[in-house]
């Protein structure tokens, strides 16, 4: 944040700093005590970012991780983009409170100079996440004029939806699957959780009479209601941004996004449905395979006769050094972004691009992006290169993609499910499917750690990788 402008952003991100540093730190150093006397390593810390710092550093910064929960769930899906050779991805992580967003280009997770958390100016650099409150736990409600409304409200793991019999009461989008046969009842959740269907029935049935709707119909519209929201939040992270989203593969993972995932594939034209074998634990893998970054970063506003490839080039190689020195490795690998705008918005654009370049090239890259995202460029207005950062970083850990199950852990059955508005018969494929199993619509797969639905119209099968990826059937 040293060396940038926009005062009131600035000093809003110091206040953050100073109010959440001394929480964060108390625990931080309670958890690496514990870890030394078990003989384990010091924890590293996940940015915002999507990368990882040292123990010390988040403690006395904590503001750089207020997205960390999101950005290690995004930082798992960009690496098996990349394993998989995915080059567009969008990412739905639906957990129990939230439903997180975000766009995977190339491998790589959007990032931006800044964002508001919280409805708070945040000044650092962070991946673009977009969060809404649309998760398994939150509530049903009716609205003064009658309507079916779902969240921001959420039941929490305690006491947690109705379904799981630890004394909720409200109607969530958990007892919403459950009622409708979304759900195993047989296959306790994480911490031993048994689902309770009678529960989850008379949480729904009181909202349906208040709403005078059929306790079925009220579940699917708790559906319907919760997958609308999803899908605007998608919409914000790519059609408000001048992206296609039907150009890209939807990856659902969270304990809750792939019960809904063809539901918002449906909704936006998706064709391609990506599923990870350990959807409910991707944001574990994206920890272990982040890699370790710090970013330093300095407004230097050239324009004009000011911005020349030697300008540039002394900056990048000031913040390259000063980079590498904070993350401990004078050798770790750099890139560059570059926040650049037309003379008169107010408003940059983040531009990739390397340590040595000229403005023509920073032009070309930033026109590029300005027309993918306005529909337009000017190339007779005058160009200003308002911020530079450079990014140091150092790589993650090694993971083989791969599965070692076979169809002999694998349970085949089925069971009567509400789909698409009626009553019907759905395949159920219970555990890790093994690579090249197939998969058809009605069906639902109960991995570990979440649930696949998939209507009719969808057919694919396992991956070598341990993915499930089915397409539309045309």
């Amino acid at each position: 944040m040293v060396g940038t402008f926009r005062e009131f952003e600035r000093a809003a991100t110091t206040e953050i700093d100073a109010a959440l540093s001394p929480l964060l730190a108390r625990y931080l150093h309670r958890l690496g005590e514990t870890c030394r006397q078990t003989g384990l390593p010091e924890p590293r810390i996940m940015q915002s970012t999507g990368g990882l710092i040292d123990l010390e550093t988040a403690a006395s910064h904590a503001v750089r991780t207020v997205l960390s929960g999101p950005a290690a769930g995004a930082a798992g899906a960009a690496f098996l983009a990349r394993a998989t050779g995915e080059p567009r991805v969008l990412c739905m992580d639906m957990g129990g409170t939230s439903c997180d967003i975000c766009v995977v280009d190339d491998g790589a997770v959007q990032e931006r100079g800044a964002a508001a958390v919280g409805g708070r100016p945040i000044a650092l650099p962070m991946l673009a996440i977009h969060t809404v409150g649309a998760g398994g736990g939150s509530i049903a409600w009716r609205d003064a004029g009658g309507a079916l409304r779902v969240g921001p409200q959420s039941a929490g793991a305690e006491p947690g939806p109705a379904c799981y019999g630890r004394g909720g009461t409200e109607p969530t989008v958990s007892d919403a699957n459950l009622l409708l046969g979304l759900l195993p009842l047989d296959a306790p959740l994480a911490g031993g959780v048994s689902l309770d269907r009678e529960a989850a029935a008379r949480a729904v049935g009181r909202l349906a009479h208040e709403l005078r709707m059929d306790p079925i119909a009220c579940a699917e519209g708790i559906r319907r209601v919760a997958g609308g929201g999803m899908a605007g939040a998608l919409r914000v992270v790519t059609v408000h941004r001048g992206v296609d989203p039907r150009a890209y593969a939807l990856m659902a993972f969270g304990g809750a996004g792939p019960l809904h995932a063809a539901q918002i594939a449906d909704e936006l034209g998706i064709e391609t449905i990506l599923c990870p074998r350990d959807a409910g634990v991707l944001a574990a893998l994206g920890l272990v395979v982040a890699e370790r970054r710090r970013d330093a970063q300095r407004s230097v506003l050239f324009s004009g006769e000011t911005l020349t490839e030697s300008a540039i080039g002394q900056v990048t190689g000031e913040l390259a050094e000063q980079a590498r020195r904070e993350l401990g490795d004078p050798d770790a690998d750099t890139r560059a972004t570059y926040e650049l705008r037309y003379r008169g918005q107010s408003f940059e654009l983040p531009v990739g691009g390397e340590l040595e370049t000229s403005p023509e090239e920073l032009r070309r890259g930033f026109e590029a992006v300005h027309e993918e995202r306005y529909g337009y460029s000017a190339a007779d207005q005058a160009l200003e290169l308002v911020t530079i950062r450079v990014t140091a970083t150092l790589p993650g850990g090694r993971l083989e993609l791969g599965t070692r199950v076979s169809e002999e852990d694998v349970w085949r059955g089925r069971r009567r499910v509400w789909l698409d508005g009626r009553e019907q018969e759905a395949e159920v494929v219970a555990g890790a499917p093994a690579p090249g199993t197939g998969i058809y619509g009605p069906s639902i797969v109960e991995l570990p750690g979440s649930t696949l639905v998939l209507p009719s119209g969808w057919r694919g099968g396992v991956e070598a990788s341990g993915m499930i990826r089915v397409d539309r059937v045309r």
